[in-house]
C-alpha cells in the first residue's frame, strides 16, 4: 500500500457522498410509513390496536417535520443545509428507527418493541448529532435544537400513545446519548487539534460546504496549516512583430487539492493573470506545495511578472528539439538563446509527482550550461495512483540524468532562426469527464522547416496509452511531439482519478486536439525569446508532509469511529438503566 499524500487524498475520497433529491428521500419516507401499517394489517392487528405502533404517526411524521425544519433552524445560526441533505438524514434516522424498533419481533419477543422504540429515540438523537456537526456546525450549541426535531416529535407521539413509563425511559435516554455525542466527538477531535490546532468537525463542515454550495471557506483551515516557501522556476518569454508577448512557463507548485479550493484553477487563472497568450505547464510540485487559496496564484503571476519587467536578453534563435533518455525517463528539450526547456516524462511507465526537490535540483545543475532552465513535468501515464517521485531515488536520478544529458548536449548544438505558432481551444467537455476551462492547448515550433508539436491539456494527467497513440499520429508529419496536462485540480471534485481520454475516449477529443494544433500553425510567425528564472517569495502552501499528516489523522480517526461509538453507546445505555431504575 502506498503511504503518499496523492493516496492519502485517494483514501479520503471514499468518504464523500451526494445527497439524492429530497423528493426521493421524502416518498420513500412515505412508502416505509405505509409499508409498515400494511405489514401490521396483514399480520392480523387491527387499527385500534395498531396505534402504539403506527407507521405513519411515530415514524413518518417525525421524519417529515424534521427534513422540513431543520433547515430553517439551522439557518438562525448562520449556518446551512439543504433541504436534499435534510431529507436524507431524516430518512436515515427512520430507517434506523425502524430496524431498532422492531428487531425485538424477529425474536418474537414483542413485548419489548415499546422499550426499543425508546432506545432507537436515543440512538437516533446521537447520529443527528454527529452528522449535523460534521454537515453544519461543530459548535454543539447550534445543531443541539435541529437534531432534537425528529426525536423530539416521535417521543410526544410515544409518550401520548405509551403514557408515562415511555417518557420515563426515553427522556434520560436523550439526556445521556445527547451527552454521548459530545464525549464521542471531544475524542475524535483530540489528535487533530493536538497535532495541528485544527478542528476535524470545522474541517469536516467547511469541506461540506465546499462540496454543497462551492464555498471556499476550507481555505481558511489550508491557510492556518500553510507555511510561506520560496519556489524557484523558469520561464520563457516570446515576442512576434504586432502580438503580444507570449509566456511559457512551468511553476513548481502543485494545482491542487481538488475542486476550485486552493491552487487547484492554478493554470487557468495564472493564464488570465498573465494576460495575452500564455502556456502553462505543470512544474516539479507535490501535494505539499498546494498553494492554500486561489489568492496565493496572484503571487506566482507577480514574481513572472517581475522577470518580464527586468533587462532581459532576447534572442532570435533556437535550437532544434531533441529526445534524451536516462533509465525510464525521456526528456524533449530545446534551447532557445541562453534558455532551455525541458519536458520530461515517464511515459507509458505510470507516473504521478515529481517533488520539488527533485526539479530544483535539476535547475540548479542544468545552470553549469544555460542562463535560465524552464523545466516541466509532462504529468502524461495514469491508470492508479502511484507514489511520487523523490529526491535521492532511482527514478529522481534518472530525471536528474535525462535533464544534465539534454543540457551538456544542446549546449553546443547551433542555433537557427525559428517561428512559432500557439492556439488555446475550448473543448465541449466538462470537469467530470476530465477537461478543465482550458481546454487543449497547442504550441508548434519550426526550426529550419523541421517541426516540432507541444500539446497541452487542461486536466489531470492523461490516461494511460493516450500519449503514445497522438504521438505516432503527429510524428507522421512533424519532427517531434510532446504531450502534456497541467495537472489542474478542478477535474478532481472528489477524487484524483479523472485522467484525460478516461471517460471521454480519444476518437471523440480527437478532432479537437487536430483543431488546435491546425490554428496554431496558422498562428506561426518569426519570433524571438527571452528567460527567466523566477524566484517566487511568501507564496503560502500547504506545507512538508502537511496533506499526509491531516490524511493520516483523519484515516485513523475513522478506524476508531465504531470502537469509541460502541463503547460511549453502552455507557449511555448503562446509564439510562440505573436512572430508569431508580426512578421506577
Amino acid at each position: 500500500m502506498v503511504s503518499d499524500s496523492s493516496s492519502q487524498l485517494e483514501g479520503l475520497s471514499a468518504l464523500i457522498m451526494q445527497a439524492p433529491s429530497w423528493r426521493r428521500s421524502v416518498l420513500l419516507l412515505l412508502l416505509l410509513g405505509g409499508a409498515i401499517e400494511a405489514m401490521l394489517l396483514l399480520a392480523g392487528i387491527r387499527y385500534s390496536d395498531l396505534v402504539a405502533y403506527s407507521g405513519i404517526l411515530v415514524f413518518t411524521v417525525p421524519a417529515l417535520f424534521a427534513a422540513f425544519v431543520t433547515g430553517p433552524l439551522v439557518r438562525r445560526s448562520g449556518n446551512n443545509i439543504t433541504l436534499d441533505w435534510s431529507a436524507l438524514i431524516a430518512l436515515g434516522s427512520c430507517v434506523v428507527t425502524i430496524l431498532i424498533t422492531f428487531s425485538p419481533v424477529l425474536l418474537l419477543a414483542t413485548s419489548f418493541v415499546s422499550l426499543f422504540f425508546a432506545a432507537s429515540l436515543g440512538i437516533v438523537f446521537f447520529l443527528r448529532m454527529l452528522l449535523l456537526g460534521a454537515i453544519v456546525d461543530h459548535h454543539l450549541r447550534h445543531i443541539l435544537i435541529p437534531a432534537l426535531t425528529q426525536t423530539a416529535v416521535a417521543s410526544f407521539f410515544g409518550y401520548l400513545l405509551l403514557g408515562d413509563t415511555f417518557a420515563l425511559f426515553v427522556i434520560p435516554l436523550h439526556l445521556f446519548f445527547g451527552l454521548a455525542a459530545w464525549a464521542f466527538i471531544w475524542i475524535l477531535e483530540r489528535p487533530m487539534k493536538q497535532a495541528l490546532g485544527l478542528s476535524p468537525l470545522g474541517f469536516a463542515n467547511a469541506f461540506m460546504a465546499h462540496m454543497i454550495y462551492g464555498s471556499t471557506a476550507l481555505e481558511d483551515f489550508f491557510r492556518q496549516m500553510g507555511d510561506p516557501v520560496t519556489v524557484i522556476f523558469g520561464t520563457l518569454l516570446f515576442r512576434r512583430k504586432g502580438q503580444d508577448v507570449m509566456t511559457v512557463t512551468a511553476p513548481n507548485l502543485h494545482p491542487g487539492p481538488l475542486g476550485e479550493i486552493g491552487g487547484s484553477a492554478l493554470p487557468r487563472l495564472l493564464t488570465e493573470s498573465l494576460k495575452g497568450q500564455a502556456l502553462v505547464f505543470h512544474g516539479m510540485a507535490t501535494h505539499d506545495f498546494n498553494p492554500v487559496s486561489a489568492s496565493e496564484v496572484e503571487t506566482i503571476a507577480d514574481s513572472i511578472r517581475d522577470v518580464q519587467q527586468k533587462h532581459l536578453d532576447w534572442s532570435a534563435t533556437a535550437t532544434h528539439a531533441r529526445r534524451y533518455q536516462a533509465g525510464s525517463v525521456s526528456v524533449l528539450a530545446q534551447a532557445f538563446g541562453d534558455t532551455i526547456f525541458i519536458a520530461a516524462t515517464r511515459s507509458p511507465d505510470i507516473t504521478d509527482d515529481v517533488e520539488y526537490a527533485v526539479g530544483l535540483a535539476i535547475i540548479e545543475e542544468g545552470k553549469q550550461w544555460f542562463r535560465h532552465v524552464v523545466l516541466a513535468d509532462t504529468h502524461n501515464s495514469f491508470i492508479d495512483l502511484p507514489p511520487p517521485v523523490l529526491l535521492g531515488s532511482r527514478i529522481g536520478e534518472d530525471y536528474r540524468e535525462a535533464a544534465a544529458l539534454a543540457c551538456e548536449s544542446l549546449i553546443d548544438e547551433l542555433q537557427y532562426p525559428y517561428s512559432i505558432g500557439f492556439s488555446q481551444l475550448d473543448v465541449p467537455f466538462s470537469h467530470e469527464e476530465g477537461f478543465g476551462d482550458l481546454g487543449v492547448m497547442a504550441m508548434v515550433i519550426t526550426v529550419e522547416d523541421k517541426e516540432t508539436i507541444w500539446l497541452v491539456f487542461d486536466g489531470n494527467n492523461l490516461h494511460v496509452g493516450i500519449r503514445e497513440e497522438l504521438r505516432d499520429l503527429f510524428l507522421l508529419e512533424c519532427a517531434e511531439c510532446e504531450i502534456a496536462t497541467s495537472d489542474t485540480h478542478v477535474v478532481n471534485m472528489a477524487s484524483g482519478k479523472n485522467p484525460v481520454g478516461w471517460k471521454v475516449p480519444l476518437p471523440l477529443f480527437m478532432p479537437f486536439v487536430r483543431e488546435a494544433v491546425d490554428s496554431a500553425r496558422e498562428d506561426m510567425a518569426p519570433a524571438e525569446s527571452a528567460g527567466g528564472t523566477v524566484h517566487c517569495a511568501d507564496v503560502v502552501v500547504f506545507g512538508s508532509q502537511r496533506i499526509t499528516q491531516l490524511a493520516g489523522i483523519v484515516t485513523g480517526s475513522v478506524g476508531i469511529v465504531w470502537p469509541v461509538a460502541l463503547i460511549i453507546m453502552l455507557f449511555a445505555f448503562l446509564s439510562t438503566g440505573v436512572v430508569y431504575f431508580l426512578l421506577s
